[in-house]
């Protein structure tokens, strides 16, 4: 049946699953807190352990002890420590032997009572590869893209400071492109390089700059330098968008594309070389970030937005080239867009479900009411069937409808909610969320005894509780409660509860005093399990 559910206009949240009281907290619960393990993080860079402690004040009596790995006694411990970009660091750590070291952290709780962190990190201590006195011979530009990077590299032995003339090769990176580097006897290298157009903006220190990145390695052990090498000349360059006019519906997204070309000493336009950035400026919205190809081509894909009154404009973004900024137009059209989805299945067999969905550039004329469908599939991705509905209002202009409907257990699988597409108005859908696998739970073999009964004497209460398939699974340790009502009267009167023993059982002893009827009822759910309850049993107290 495709029942109509009324949206109920709501901002508050559908709180977990099941019963559940709210918690205040106590003298004890605030003590606790006071020991809440202090959060960080330990790494190391060459010879430096540094340790992060977030927004936290560093704690008391801070020590960083090394040992050989796979040993237990300590070989250094460290007590002084210097800032640095993240947290704090020791100084360059000397060691008698090279090897592998665990680095464990010790410090004062917020008690004084000690903690210690063991294997917190590690550090390969061995003679690495180290560059040294870098630098680019001149500035770079598109008409002029080559210079000769130089420096040392050398072998460091960081027991006594030592440096020896590193053997064999390194790279360097521009852009997309390796170059292998030899270094001769003394370590030392010069080597042309053709920078390309990569790596501007975001990537480098400011926009007069690229990089080239420079790599080592020996014993495991990486040395990677980025050399800063200045860009001049900004070259003459032009934006082509592939149309200035973007029309589209909301909830689907723009097509911003183009060719950047710039202008050569000779007069002749060429592509933008490969990985040079370009900025699209969305209104209200963040900046983003596109680069272009091999033939000087970019494009992105962004949401068109619910105020479209800001033309969007593309613009170079790179020390490369600069281009007269082009601006394209926006146009959005009537469509949606859910946000802020979810559907929680109580152990009622009620299942909640919220949403906020978003209306944007609704014409005039619409109808007033339209149906959001609830959907149900086994899998999440076929078989999409429609099981209910939920009213919305739907106004011309911009409007945000918050849902909140409830309907019974559709069964496992998955649900989501859709807006069909209208003639005016494109539809949209949910991600699909999939409802907790709760499993049906029934008292069998319920009893209330003796009975009849003297007036004083016991009764003892009897049950199992077992999920409700063929397997009678038992429910172990589930808290089952014992409610009573006394003949002539309407309302149960709760009696205590119980937990279920290994076979799902349970069973109480209550004094008899008036005649009445028994039942129990698995409520407090905690575990996948939905509610169930006994059937009645009366029992009659003589006197």
């Amino acid at each position: 049946m495709n029942n109509r559910i009324n949206a109920v206009l709501c901002t508050a949240t559908v709180l977990g699953l099941g019963a559940a009281a709210l918690a205040v907290p106590t003298t004890a619960a605030q003590a606790a807190a006071a020991f809440k393990p202090l959060q960080f993080s330990a790494s190391v860079v060459h010879e430096r352990v540094i340790l992060d402690f977030g927004t936290e004040p560093l704690p008391k009596d801070l020590k960083v002890h090394l040992r050989k790995k796979g040993t237990t006694a300590r070989v250094a411990t460290v007590t002084g420590f210097t800032a640095a970009p993240e947290g704090v660091q020791t100084a360059p750590l000397k060691l008698a032997a090279l090897g592998e070291y665990a680095v464990d952290v010790e410090y004062d709780g917020p008690q004084g009572e000690p903690v210690s962190h063991k294997d917190k990190t590690s550090l390969n201590y061995q003679v690495r590869p180290s560059f040294t006195n870098l630098k680019a011979s001149k500035p770079v530009s598109l008409a002029d893209p080559q210079t000769v990077v130089s420096g040392d590299i050398k072998l460091y032995d960081p027991r006594n400071g030592a440096l020896k003339p590193y053997p064999g090769t390194f790279t360097a990176r521009t852009g997309t492109v390796t170059t292998p580097v030899t270094p001769d006897a003394q370590g030392h290298f010069a080597s042309k390089i053709t920078v390309n157009g990569a790596e501007s903006g975001a990537k480098a220190v400011d926009h007069d700059a690229t990089y080239v990145h420079l790599a080592g390695e020996a014993n495991g052990i990486k040395d990677q330098e980025s050399l800063p090498v200045a860009v001049t000349s900004a070259a003459t360059a032009r934006i082509t968008p592939d149309s200035p006019d973007l029309t589209g519906p909301f909830g689907t997204n723009a097509k911003v594309g183009g060719t950047v070309t710039w202008k050569a000493p000779d007069g002749t336009w060429k592509p933008a070389p490969v990985g040079m950035r370009i900025a699209v400026d969305r209104g209200s919205a963040p900046a983003a970030y596109v680069t272009t190809d091999g033939a000087g081509r970019f494009e992105g894909s962004f949401p068109f937005p619910a105020n479209d009154d800001d033309p969007w404009r593309v613009r170079t973004d790179s020390p490369w080239a600069s281009a007269p900024e082009q601006s394209l137009t926006v146009n959005t059209t009537g469509g949606t867009s859910f946000s802020d989805f979810t559907a929680n299945l109580y152990a009622s067999g009620a299942v909640f479900l919220r949403a906020k969905l978003n209306l944007v550039e609704i014409p005039s004329g619409t109808a007033r009411w339209a149906d959001v469908d609830i959907q149900h599939s086994a899998d999440g991705k076929t078989g999409w069937t429609t099981i209910n509905s939920a009213s919305v209002r739907v106004e011309s202009g911009n409007s945000t409808e918050y849902l909140n409907p409830t309907i019974r257990n559709p069964g496992p699988g998955f649900l989501r909610l859709q807006f069909a597409d209208t003639p005016d108005i494109r539809g949209s859908v949910t991600p699909a969320v999939r409802l907790l696998d709760r499993k049906a739970t029934a008292i069998s073999d319920f009893n209330a005894a003796p009975e009849p009964v003297k007036k004083g004497q016991p009764i003892t209460v009897t049950g199992k509780l077992t999920e409700a398939d063929a397997a009678r699974k038992p429910v172990v340790g589930a808290t089952v409660h014992y409610y009573f009502k006394a003949s002539g009267t309407t309302a149960w009167k709760a009696m205590g509860s119980t937990r279920t023993l290994a076979d799902g059982s349970f069973s109480r002893k209550f004094p008899a005093n008036v005649t009445g009827t028994w039942i129990t009822r698995y409520v407090y759910v905690t575990t996948p399990h939905f509610y169930s309850s006994s059937r009645e049993d009366e029992v009659v107290v003589t006197p």
